[in-house]
């Protein structure tokens, strides 16, 4: 198996210690943290898990195995930053690899973390005040698009995407 990262569609921000990445198709960002942003970014469709495991012990500095890398190629896949998605490796979990390597590493372990980013329509939509006189409810202006709501609670506006 050699796993390879998606280059189409993504939006890839290097910081100091972590990496960003924006899938413009599904509207998502990723933070990997430097274990997971080193295999994302070694995966160019050549390097085998064992060869990526050489990388990633090199680069951070942990005793980083296989069944890291497997880890970091199971949550990458699950965020469809890889161009094709890794088969979930059997006994590969955080929980497995700190038992076997100890707690105080669980820092180092490949982490993505994901949140769902709003649409430039979304972001920009807003409920505008015009409830001084309306009944609690009552749906009140709005730029947002169809779908989202607006109504009276009060005298504020209330609602969105």
């Amino acid at each position: 198996m050699k796993p390879e990262r998606r280059r189409d569609g993504l939006v890839v921000k290097d910081l100091p210690d972590e990496v960003l990445v924006y899938d413009l198709e599904r509207h998502r960002a990723h933070c990997l943290n430097p274990a997971a942003a080193v295999v994302f970014k070694s995966c160019d469709g050549k390097r085998t898990v064992s060869e990526l495991a050489r990388v990633l012990r090199s680069e951070v500095g942990a005793p980083a195995d296989e069944a890291w890398v497997r880890l970091a190629l199971e949550r990458l896949g699950k965020a469809h930053l890889l161009e094709e998605r890794v088969p979930a490796a059997r006994g590969v979990s955080r929980r497995e690899i700190l038992k076997k390597t100890g707690v105080g590493l669980a820092a180092a372990l490949p982490l993505v973390i994901s949140i769902v980013a709003p649409t430039p329509v979304q972001a920009a939509a807003t409920c505008v005040m015009s409830c001084a006189t309306a009944a609690d409810g009552t749906p009140c202006s709005s730029t947002a698009p169809a779908g989202c709501f607006c109504t009276c609670m009060g005298f504020v506006c209330v609602g969105g995407c």
